[in-house]
């Protein structure tokens, strides 16, 4: 009979538990026997392991997990498991790859939630699976986390946009930052060759390096405070007021989506929505404003409505006169 993906699944988390419950590691014929399988298939769950990154050593017989790959133990509350699944979907929900950490944190959610989140835990690994793999960018956040962490610089080679070739130098991450709209993450960095906090994208590093050089966050450093008033990822130009007339068919979405920390709205007679938001205008916000397209329209400030109105031009003419 053919094993059922989930009770693999559940296998693995209780061989990875195991070994880190004996420092010294276990034998493969102990291993076997508590999770009543033969040797043969302990072999391969330890093979499994060690493919997603679980860095497994061997000493004859006896088999064990690298010192220092686990944080301490914690317990969850089921609520709080719950949030931890919600968390892990969104980022998998904007991830074009296949990532084994996040596969690991599912295996282990799996072993501390009970039905019918258990099944819907191992569901979601068995379809994780199947995405792309990326062995290349794995490697880049995993370095880039490491240096993060633990205070090391790291020589990045970097491809800015618009350029044909990466360019190296040497940078000191303070923070890392996914991006939800773009579907991308970025580093926020004191970069060595530019004397200043630059923010990269993780996707445009094409290698990278950790050095043994350390380096230390400045403690006002506030990745919050930092991010500030931006919508999404950049940081650049003077907060300002801005109002988004939304029409009546999507008001509702208005209302009820929290965009961004400043944003006010009102309710129209007419059924329509007045949004405020105090933000800088970026690139960002011009794609979610183009985005809405004629259900959304700019009332103020006047340079972005008549920065929209010309894309809005610009796309008649690529498109040509509909017929």
């Amino acid at each position: 009979m053919r094993e059922n993906k989930r009770d693999r699944l559940a296998r693995l988390s209780k061989v990875e538990h195991l070994l880190y419950q004996c420092p010294a590691g276990l034998p493969i014929e102990s291993i076997a026997d508590k999770c009543d399988v033969s040797t043969r298939t302990t072999r391969r769950d330890l093979e499994a392991l060690a493919a997603i990154g679980v860095p497994i050593w061997e000493a004859g017989i006896t088999r064990g997990i690298e010192p220092g790959y686990f944080l301490p133990p914690i317990s969850f509350t089921l609520p709080e498991a719950m949030t931890i699944f919600m968390a892990a979907r969104l980022l998998l929900a904007y991830s074009n790859t296949y990532n084994p950490n996040i596969n690991s944190t599912f295996v282990k959610l799996n072993s501390a939630v009970p039905p019918p989140l258990r099944d819907q835990v191992a569901t979601t690994i068995a379809w994780m699976q199947k995405l792309n793999k990326d062995d290349r960018f794995r490697r880049i956040m995993d370095t880039l986390a490491h240096a993060w962490i633990n205070g090391r610089k790291v020589r990045i080679w970097y491809q800015a946009l618009g350029r044909t070739e990466a360019r190296d130098r040497v940078i000191e991450p303070y923070f890392i930052q996914p991006a939800a709209l773009e579907r991308a993450n970025y580093v926020i960095a004191y970069c060595n060759q530019a004397n200043k906090l630059l923010t990269f994208k993780a996707e445009r590093i094409t290698n990278i390096e950790l050095l043994e050089e350390r380096y230390s966050i400045p403690a006002d450093f506030d990745a919050n405070e930092h991010f500030g008033s931006a919508w999404g990822i950049a940081v650049y130009g003077k907060p300002q007021i801005i109002k988004i007339r939304f029409n009546r068919v999507v008001s509702r979405i208005a209302q009820e989506t929290r965009w961004h920390p400043s944003q006010v709205v009102k309710m129209q007679p007419d059924g329509s929505a007045m949004v405020a938001f105090k933000l800088p205008v970026t690139e960002e916000f011009i794609a979610f404003v183009m985005w809405w397209g004629e259900k959304a329209e700019v009332l103020q400030p006047q340079s972005l409505r008549q920065e929209i109105a010309g894309i809005a031009q610009q796309m008649v003419k690529a498109y040509g006169r509909l017929k």
